[in-house]
């Protein structure tokens, strides 16, 4: 506005407000001392006017947290109207009339506005209605103090009640000359929810308003003039004289043509219609067109603008496309303080100190940015808090002080001291700790904020002077200040502005009532969805439409009733589409991002009434979906890419898999690395993809290990003890009390060792499920007629510390390395291979290379090397199912009384058949791995046959 008031030599004594700031140089020139408390302040003076009113029939509405909102809300419209508590309480009681129900209803709405109007009064201030109100009245008394200034009110259509009066008072009571400007034209229906305002102003005015006509010379194609002129008018005043004269000029079409309705146009170009299949689809189309006006048409960004009856849904969404499409963009929108990283982190931290925070609590305050110097420290004590089970904020901190003794936690102790000593001393401790939770990263610099500072720069702002300014209100009144909880939800809820301002070079993504006062080329008016544009009415929560109009008639109130909403919404869809030069699109999505069919808006169709059907029939699709855009409409290379990408099939489910490993170093450190395991090798054989993830990546999980993994190692060690005192390593059935003893004593000193769950109640029922099916085996294997006896317990042999050598296998081209559960052996020198599993079940023997097993065999072969032994057999022994029978390989005359699978026991040269077949399926695995040939399996790949594992990674056709 300055710039072009510049333009026209308006350059000195010139000044451009907003409504608050104008309302604060009314108060400024009417010597109105002190300002006026903030919206934080009106809301807990409204919570401590809830809190003192006795409530029954609102008592259920106002124990929720909106309500106090909702009451500032409606008290503002009483100081609107300026209606004192005393008059509303006789409206109320006059509305009431016999009606009991209304009676105790209207009595605590009363109080309440009472109860609010005190709380202000004791504290001394005013809110920003009696700041106004009271301005006003001065300058009524001594018009001199406005003086001469000239006054243009310019983009006000929607006027509030002291709005009116301030435009009443500077008319008639001031010197000064005051002119204002409405968009309004008597008997238009796009213009009928602002006849009252017209009505209003007219009898404020002392002459008679200055006509301005429509000019179609504002438009480059006289279909936008038309659509301004016609739209939701019917019949012949749809379309005038002028706009008739430029279309027969233009060939459009006349009156007097019979191939083109009179009312109905084609548009060419300047009009057009986007449907997409949904939400995001919406925004790539609509970023695509505007990408191609700048790039290829010539358009400035700061003459094209995208309109949204409310931003806040899509935001995010616009943002993210625009920036990937490389389109400078401005756009600007409220966000709680709550939803910033900033203000996540001083929640926390009170949380933390003054209610029963919870553990993720410490770690978003630890992960407020800048204030951890190395954020992956975070990243740790999550891991350990969640392998610990520490769910509350004290036990993690302990976790966290015990990893870092020079790093205390004190801000928590500060801020639960300032707490105790009162809500004054906890909002001042809080507002400093914002400044310092800002200043703590910057504090060797001097930098200028940009994108991400700047943003925790205005969120650290507005944080501190809310506080700070509640604190003041506390001081005052105690009462004000909340308990703890409210106090961190009110700040919770702040909003704040963030976003770019319009301005040169970026295209203006805003609302109807932000461009009313605006020309644009190009506009593109978006989210045309019934529920979104036109939306749909909000009833007051006080009082409805009908209970209005019956108290206006009993009292004459005045108050305004909201029944007028799609008037309202017409008017706004007409100031947007009225505002473009050369260009209109409307846009609309057929259903959102989940499929679910929306229903575009009827004003779509009401512009499309206007024109010829062709326009319709010519809009531009986007599919639900879609992947990036033919090249000759790409708005960039990557787009381009992603679609050709698309179109071969490369993002529709049969994607390039995984390459093989071509790193050179990888590949010499796998080529060179002396030793291998089972599990390794079984891992390979199932996926080598997964073998990639589990075996060579390694990445840290922040969960704790699964119950199956820690129930397995608990299960091994106390079955090991147990072992280890059996007399000669073997169970008779005599021996079983014992043997129990052995295991109850055992699983107590382990339970604290093993924890299987970080749930202590789900703790201890699987430790008493785990004795249960321990206690099953002991009574099993005491009575499963073997006459081996266990000799050797958990054999480790590979390993760097471990007592016996790598097993050489394949003639010493594959050295295995491993544990073997339990070996069993009989006088002869022969030996059975046990190997303990949980609930998994197992296979025999002569399905062990079709399930990708080979750990049981490739222990066969170890222990007869590094053992010296025989082995006759090697037997899964399952521990928790009912059916305790071991599965494997068994000799056909091998301990024969010992009970195994139907299939299990074989001649020996069927055994050794099978133990050379995993042992070259092992030696093939090790010279794949060498060779780094990754490829996906993802038939065997995850567990019990359920697909991919690790689908992000693999990019198999079958993830």
């Amino acid at each position: 506005y300055r710039r072009e008031l510049a333009a026209g030599g308006a350059v000195f004594g010139v000044q451009v407000l907003a409504p608050r700031a104008f309302e604060r140089e009314l108060a400024r020139r009417a010597g109105v001392a002190g300002g006026p408390v903030d919206a934080l302040a009106r809301e807990r003076i409204a919570a401590a006017a809830v809190a003192a009113t006795r409530l029954e029939a609102m008592a259920a509405a106002a124990a929720t947290p909106g309500f106090p909102r909702a009451l500032v809300r409606f008290v503002s419209e009483l100081q609107g109207l300026r209606i004192q508590p005393s008059r509303l309480a006789r409206a109320l009681s006059d509305w009431a009339g016999d009606d009991s129900a209304r009676m105790a209803y209207g009595r605590e709405l009363a109080g309440l506005y009472r109860a609010y109007r005190e709380r202000l009064e004791a504290l001394g201030r005013r809110d920003a209605d009696l700041q106004l109100a009271l301005a006003l009245d001065e300058i009524r008394l001594t018009p001199s103090r406005w003086g001469a200034t000239p006054v243009l009110f310019y983009g006000f259509d929607d006027l509030r009640p002291l709005q009116v009066d301030a435009v009443e008072t500077l008319a008639r009571h001031a010197e000064a000359e005051v002119m204002l400007s409405l968009t309004f034209e008597p008997g238009r229906a796009a213009f009928a929810s602002r006849a009252r305002m017209h009505a209003d102003l007219q009898a404020v005015a002392d002459r008679p308003p200055i006509v301005l006509g429509a000019r179609p010379d504002h438009y480059v194609h006289p279909a936008l003039h038309h659509i301004e002129r016609g739209l939701f008018e019917a019949g012949d005043r749809a379309i005038g004289p002028a706009v008739a004269e430029q279309l027969a000029l233009d060939g459009l079409g006349t009156s007097a043509s019979p191939a083109l309705d009179r009312d109905r146009v084609d548009p060419g170009d300047a009009v057009r219609f986007l449907e997409a299949g949904g939400d995001r689809a919406e925004v790539e189309l609509v970023a695509q067109q505007v990408a191609q006006l700048i790039r290829e048409h010539g358009y400035a960004a700061e003459d094209i603008a995208v309109v949204w009856r409310d931003t806040r849904p899509t935001a995010a969404l616009a943002e993210q496309v625009f920036q990937a499409y490389g389109i400078p963009y401005a756009l600007t929108r409220r966000i709680a303080l709550g939803h910033t990283a900033l203000g996540r982190g001083l929640i926390a931290l009170g949380r933390c100190a003054l209610l029963e925070g919870s553990a993720d609590d410490l770690l978003t305050w630890l992960r407020t940015p800048g204030f951890l110097r190395r954020p992956e420290l975070a990243d740790r004590l999550e891991a350990t808090a969640r392998q610990e089970g520490a769910v509350t904020a004290a036990a993690a901190r302990e976790l966290w002080e015990r990893s870092h003794p020079d790093f205390p936690l004190g801000e928590i102790d500060e801020v639960a001291e300032a707490g105790g000593r009162g809500p004054a001393a906890l909002c001042r401790r809080l507002a400093a700790t914002a400044g310092r939770l800002l200043a703590t990263p910057l504090e060797r610099t001097a930098p200028i904020f940009t994108g991400g500072e700047a943003l925790d720069a205005n969120v650290a702002g507005r944080a501190r002077g809310a506080l700070e300014g509640l604190g003041r209100l506390a001081q005052a009144d105690r009462a004000l200040g909340g308990e703890p909880a409210e106090l961190l939800r009110t700040i919770g809820e702040l909003e704040l502005t963030i976003g770019a301002f319009p301005g040169p070079g970026r295209v203006s993504i805003t609302t109807p009532g932000f461009l009313r006062a605006r020309r644009v080329r190009a506009l593109f008016l978006c989210g045309l969805q019934e529920g979104a544009f036109p939306r749909p009415a909000h009833p007051d929560p006080f009082l409805g439409d009908e209970d209005r109009m019956a108290l206006n008639v009993a009292s004459g109130l005045g108050l305004r009733h909201h029944e007028d909403t799609v008037a309202m919404e017409r008017f706004l869809f007409y100031t947007a589409a009225s505002r473009p030069t050369d260009l209109l699109a409307l846009s609309w999505h057929t259903a959102d991002d989940d499929g679910k069919p929306t229903v575009r808006s009827f004003f779509v169709d009401d512009v499309a009434d206007l024109l010829a059907p062709e326009a319709m029939e010519r809009r531009s699709r986007r599919p639900l979906g879609a992947a990036g855009w033919d090249a000759a409409i790409a708005p960039t290379a990557r787009e381009a890419r992603l679609a050709a990408a698309a179109r071969e099939g490369e993002l529709a489910g049969t994607s390039k898999p995984i390459a093989e490993l071509r790193d050179e170093e990888v590949l010499r450190s796998l080529r060179e690395r002396p030793t291998w395991s089972a599990s390794a090798l079984e891992a390979w054989t199932a996926c080598p993809v997964r073998w990639f993830v589990e075996q060579l990546l390694r990445p840290e999980g922040l969960e704790p290990d699964p119950e199956p993994l820690v129930r397995g190692t608990f299960a091994h060690e106390a079955l090991e003890a147990v072992y280890r005192e059996l007399p000669d390593g073997r169970l008779e059935p005599g021996g079983l009390p014992a043997a129990r003893a052995v295991l109850h004593r055992v699983l107590g000193e382990l339970e604290g060792r093993h924890r299987i769950s970080v749930n202590p109640d789900r703790l201890r029922a699987e430790v008493r499920r785990l004795e249960s099916d321990l206690v099953r085996f002991l009574e099993h294997a005491a009575h499963d007629g073997s006459t081996f006896r266990a000799t050797d317990l958990e054999v480790r042999f590979g390993g760097v510390k471990d007592p016996l050598p790598a097993a050489a296998l394949a003639g010493g081209a594959l050295q295995l390395a491993g544990r073997i559960d339990r070996v069993d052996r009989n006088a002869a020198g022969e030996a059975i291979i046990r190997d303990y599993k949980g609930r998994s079940a197992v296979a025999g023997a002569a399905r062990w290379l079709e399930k990708g097993k080979l750990q049981m065999g490739l222990y066969m072969l170890a222990a007869a090397d590094v053992l010296d032994v025989e082995p006759v057999g090697g037997l899964y022994q399952q521990l928790g199912p009912e059916e305790l029978k071991p599965r494997g390989l068994l000799h056909e005359d091998a301990d024969p009384d010992l009970k195994v699978g139907r299939d299990d026991r074989m001649s020996p040269e069927e055994a050794r058949a099978i133990l050379d077949d995993v042992e070259r399926a092992a030696l093939e695995a090790v010279n794949e791995i060498r060779q780094g040939r990754l490829e996906p399996r993802p038939d065997t790949c995850g567990w019990a046959g359920n697909g991919c594992s690790y689908p992000s990674i693999c990019r198999c056709a079958r993830s």
